[in-house]
């Protein structure tokens, strides 16, 4: 705790941007007022997020950890100044949170540091007053890990063997797959309900565990063999697929907006897995992590579609090259919360968002400059306000949402109802390319329904060409093609300054901006709906204009049909599907298929034997009928954790 690493106590409330240091040690302990406080500190803030009070504590941290490098009494002097200003006061929070987590656990982090030169009425006012707040009712995921944790700082204050024996053993509970909170049988990450919480929450309980991991390693505290492996196997198949060139996906970091968030995220978990690497030399390959590394990293593969289809996400990646996502929810996925202050204007982030990327900057602290009624890869009434309590409160009511995959391609699907809007909406990922069609839109107003290509920063230039006989139209930029495949859509441009408001996202971050963000150029790319109730377009990265010219003439990807019945493309030898009612699909002159129950299908004759991927959105159905040409066979569904997997099956 002693050590300036990135296992010190404090770095886990600093990657949620709830805390930033603006001195070291030595400038917090100069500008230390003689009451034992901090003049720039409100310490009366009523806040629920980034409750600035916290900061003091923290900030004795610091402290804590300079005296301990000079030694210097006035430090020391410095440091029970400050305790006695906390304890004297023993500042609440509205979020409970404060309270029973960030406080206890701040709190004894600094009487660890201090030792023996605590004295009696620091260590009182942790037992007496804080002590008792620890214990939460039913905690569950990383607020159970928390409460443990908290539980064995306190053991080790008091020399209590068995409590610290007690309190890891309890927090080890917590490292298990389950359909619960915490590791998800898809290794995503879910807390408060079935909630993609990957950056928020998944992090800090990777960030907790790899501490107590290394303080325990070697003793009889330690984690077992297969609970280690559970938390490896995390990193591995879940959190560093949300990275792209040291940037963590906006869609999959909760509700924490802020700036610089997206790489903060990234150089924490480069960190953690640094440590997992330490642990694993035989397997560093498996926790490398897109945008990090060295030489010895050259050889590491990070490419495929992963499918986390608990959580309603899924990533095409290939490391330093592109990064595709797309994240839905509906009645089995809950769309990530808007509370304490924070994702104020989220309400469609989780409505089909499909987020590409190439340099992995597009997207970086884009959030204050955003127009949030217009997300890529949504469809939404624009006249609708994102920060609205209704809006914000609605969700998608339709059950048919769901994912197939075979680990190099995938397909994420999304019957759309929310707010009187109806559309069916799929995503095809197939190598650099992402498909997107629509059918079946509908609202109370369509001349006010867009549906967004894309809204990234402006890079010039921006180059159009309308369709020919021999040729899509397209647009292209910032090296990304767009191709749009049917006749009926128009997209439209729109390059505008927008200026910063961090406070609009959040509540709590800086209402100034840093020089020079004041304003940004962003570009978006629209389908309005007022005419055609369907949309086709794709997205292919990493193109020259010429690449991007050539392709419009002979695009790889063929639409076969888009209605509200059915969705599919054929590209790449392989035929991807969404069927929401049973059904026939042509896919070439030599292939017919057929299914008599709604599913996702993808299908490839790669030998003499057809492979064929199917998964069930709806989650009710036992089995689903496949035939090929009219030979047919009856396809058992993944059942109980599994429900909504893919299961491959050769014809």
């Amino acid at each position: 705790m002693l050590s300036d690493t990135a296992y010190a106590s404090e770095r886990s409330y600093q990657l949620s941007g709830d805390i930033t240091y603006t001195k070291d040690g030595a400038g917090y302990y100069a500008s230390l007022t003689p009451e034992g406080a901090w003049p720039d500190i409100d310490y009366q803030s009523t806040l629920s997020n980034a409750w600035p009070p916290s900061w003091h504590l923290y900030r004795l941290l610091l402290v804590a950890r300079q005296y301990h490098r000079n030694h210097d009494p006035r430090y020391l002097a410095a440091l029970h100044r400050g305790l006695t200003y906390w304890t004297s006061h023993d500042f609440r929070c509205p979020n409970w949170w404060q309270n029973q987590i960030n406080t206890p656990f701040a709190y004894s982090s600094l009487l660890l540091m201090l030792g023996a030169e605590a004295n009696a009425q620091e260590r009182a006012f942790l037992d007496d007053v804080l002590r008792p707040r620890i214990a939460q009712k039913n905690p569950t995921g990383q607020n159970k890990i928390w409460q443990h944790d908290i539980e064995a700082r306190v053991a080790l204050l008091h020399d209590d063997a068995a409590g610290l024996a007690q309190a890891l053993t309890n927090m080890a509970t917590v490292i298990e797959v389950t359909t619960g909170e915490g590791i998800q049988p898809d290794y995503s990450f879910q807390q408060h309900g079935a909630m993609l919480q990957f950056g928020n929450y998944g992090l800090h309980f990777v960030n907790s565990l790899l501490f107590w991991l290394a303080v325990t390693e070697g003793t009889s505290y330690a984690f077992t063999p297969q609970k280690q492996r559970i938390l490896f196997d995390y990193c591995a198949n879940g959190l560093r697929w949300t990275v792209f060139r040291g940037r963590m996906d906006m869609t999959t970091r909760g509700r924490q907006l802020r700036a610089g968030a997206d790489t903060k995220r990234g150089q924490v978990l480069y960190d953690d897995l640094r440590l997992v690497r330490a642990l694993n030399p035989a397997q560093a390959c498996r926790y490398f992590l897109d945008g990090f590394g060295g030489p010895a990293d050259a050889a590491c593969q990070l490419q495929g579609n992963q499918n986390f289809w608990r959580s309603g996400y899924q990533v095409q990646m290939a490391r330093g090259q592109y990064f595709m996502s797309v994240k839905t929810h509906g009645p089995f996925v809950k769309k990530i919360e808007s509370i304490n202050g924070e994702n104020l204007l989220g309400a469609y982030l989780n409505d089909g968002v499909s987020l590409v990327q190439r340099t992995g900057r597009e997207y970086h602290d884009i959030e204050a400059y955003w127009n949030w009624a217009m997300l890529p890869g949504t469809t939404a009434d624009t006249t609708l306000a994102p920060g609205d309590a209704q809006v914000l409160k609605s969700s998608n009511e339709a059950a048919f949402v769901g994912q197939v995959s075979d680990g190099i391609a995938g397909l994420s699907t999304m019957a759309y109802d929310r707010l009187g809007l109806q559309a069916r909406k799929s995503y095809f990922m197939v190598g650099n390319t992402l498909v997107a069609l629509g059918a079946g839109i509908t609202g109370k107003d369509p001349k006010n329904v867009v549906t967004t290509v894309n809204q990234t920063y402006y890079q010039a230039p921006l180059l159009s060409a309308e369709a020919t006989s021999s040729s899509l139209r397209w647009l292209w930029h910032d090296s990304i093609g767009y191709f749009f495949l049917s006749p009926g859509n128009q997209p439209k441009t729109l390059v505008q300054a927008r200026k910063s408001n961090w406070p609009a996202v959040d509540v709590a971050s800086l209402v100034v901006p840093p020089a020079g963000t004041e304003s940004r150029k962003t570009c978006t790319i629209m389908l309005p709906q007022s005419k055609t109730s369907d949309y086709a377009y794709a997205v292919q990265i990493g193109l020259s204009q010429k690449q991007t010219r050539d392709a419009a003439r002979r695009f790889p990807a063929q639409v076969l049909a888009n209605t509200r019945a059915i969705q599919a493309i054929f590209f790449n030898n392989q035929v991807l599907a969404a069927f929401y009612q049973p059904g026939k699909l042509r896919a070439s002159a030599t292939v017919s298929i057929g299914v008599d129950s709604p599913c996702l299908l993808m299908y490839k004759r790669a030998t003499s034997q057809a492979e064929v991927w199917v998964a069930d959105p709806t989650r009710t159905l036992r089995s689903v009928k496949v035939s090929i040409n009219g030979a047919s066979r009856t396809v058992a569904l993944p059942q109980n954790d599994l429900l909504g997997s893919s299961v491959k099956v050769r014809l």
